[in-house]
């Protein structure tokens, strides 16, 4: 999603070729070219095709991002950037000091944080599902 919304393919009448988008999509995923290969990015873009997000022009090897597309992205990304990569650090990376910190010293936001994965965890719970 993060390489379908650069707008380096403005300038060739709003479409790319998965050559053009690949090197990209590496990038954004942090990712080698052999882990992340082309047939991998077709494969993908072919979901992304079938759900009306994307276009294959005919008699080409181009695509175009839809309107609808290019919103999904950025609604994916934004929540990604702003709720879910903070959230995560502080599992994957967690501060060994915080959990010596006693209730009032606790920042507002630990605290917000803290609440939104309890309410996940029950949401889990409630439908069935177990919490990672």
């Amino acid at each position: 999603m993060h390489a379908l919304v650069c707008f380096a393919h403005i300038t060739a009448g709003s479409t790319f070729t998965t050559a053009e988008l690949h090197p990209r999509a590496v990038a954004a995923l942090d990712a080698s070219p052999e882990a992340y290969r082309l047939p991998s990015l077709r494969y993908e873009l072919s979901k992304l095709r079938a759900k009306g997000l994307v276009e294959k022009l005919p008699h080409s090897r181009r695509y175009r991002l839809l309107p609808m597309g290019y919103r999904l992205c950025l609604v994916f990304l934004k929540l990604f950037e702003r709720i879910y990569a903070p959230l995560t650090a502080g599992f994957l990376r967690p501060v060994s000091a915080d959990t010596r910190l006693q209730g009032p010293r606790v920042s507002e936001l630990d605290t917000l944080y803290q609440r939104v994965v309890e309410a996940l965890d029950r949401l889990l719970q409630a439908v069935g599902l177990k919490a990672a």
